[in-house]
């Protein structure tokens, strides 16, 4: 490899917790064993990494009981278990666009809600693994599921995750705050609530991304969502700017990780990706995201392997399972 998948995550991803020397130690082990050593030639970007590696520290994460409810705003409970993968076909722009109005229309007419700079965002998630192995991307079908929780204080001095059954607590170093693009709560809660202000501001962010410029700012968007307890009226200016995106596709009939019924957002990168966002068709919350192969491809590993990935392989999945602002880190709302 000519990097190492896991400093690429830290710089990706600031609000991450720090590895732990051991399980850092033991998880290079075990990729090191795993039946698909290597990775392409053909690098994955770093918002592509996103996911598979993001699987892979939720590995360390203890804690797998799963609690099928987002709080700030309200939210239903969803069916338990997971779900086949479902091929999404394209609809047009006007199905997104009002599906976002409607849910900007609910969230207007909630009493907003600030938290305190001293406060934390609370994020309980799931995560695919694949019993083949994971190193940038599934390589297997993804046949385990990992539950990890994590908090990020709304300053965005600290972060805290569980490792060996207690919440450990962290600074976040300027490093960490100079990830592109910007995830942490001072960032995400400066953002503009107008559809198309908030479009403009992620394209400005994302530029010189080597993806797609809509490919990028679909993705930037899906992150500042996936890790963070979002304002509804932010979150629903997040899916109206999605829905101004060129070349966004729409689908009312989906499942997610936890086999939950949602709305989903996709586009297509690279010309045989299509990354998912799913929502939740009566509450608006954000529900997972989903990276899966929609064109039979190949890629060759610097040792000269060939990598095939056939139509409907899924490369990451993840899923929020419950969200909310708490007043310490370890308290769960």
């Amino acid at each position: 490899m000519t990097h190492d998948d896991i400093d690429l995550f830290r710089r990706a991803r600031p609000e991450a917790p720090a590895y732990d020397p051991t399980a850092k130690a033991s998880l290079r082990e075990r990729l090191a064993t795993q039946t698909i050593e290597e990775t392409p030639v053909r690098t994955r970007k770093p918002m592509r990494r996103f996911v598979a590696v993001g699987a892979l520290t939720a590995a360390m994460a203890v804690g797998v009981t799963v609690v099928q409810n987002v709080e700030w705003g309200g939210g239903a409970p969803g069916p338990d278990g997971g779900s086949r993968p479902v091929v999404l076909g394209p609809v047009a722009n006007a199905a997104a666009g009002e599906f976002a109005a409607k849910a900007i229309d609910k969230a207007n007419a909630e009493s907003p809600v600030t938290p305190r700079p001293h406060q934390w965002g609370y994020v309980k998630s799931v995560h695919a693994e694949s019993s083949k192995g994971a190193g940038g991307r599934l390589f297997g079908p993804p046949d385990r599921r990992v539950t990890k929780e994590s908090w990020r204080r709304v300053d965005g001095a600290q972060a805290a995750t569980v490792v060996r059954g207690k919440v450990q607590v962290r600074p976040v170093t300027d490093l960490e705050r100079s990830a592109v693009p910007r995830s942490d709560y001072p960032y995400l809660l400066s953002l503009p609530t107008d559809p198309k202000a908030l479009l403009d501001t992620v394209y400005k962010a994302t530029e010189g991304h080597p993806v797609d410029r809509n490919a990028a700012a679909f993705r930037a968007i899906e992150v500042f969502m996936r890790d963070a307890a979002l304002p509804p009226r932010l979150r629903a200016a997040m899916y109206g700017a999605l829905a101004k995106i060129p070349g966004i596709r729409f689908e009312r009939k989906a499942a997610d990780i936890l086999g939950r019924p949602g709305v989903t957002f996709s586009v297509v990168e690279e010309g045989y990706l299509r990354s998912e966002i799913m929502i939740d068709p009566r509450t608006y919350e954000y529900l997972g995201h989903r990276t899966v192969v929609i064109r039979a491809h190949q890629a060759t590993t610097e040792r000269g392997t060939v990598l095939r990935d056939k139509p409907g392989t899924v490369l990451g999945w993840g899923g929020l399972v419950r969200a909310g602002i708490v007043d310490s880190a370890g308290a769960r709302p």
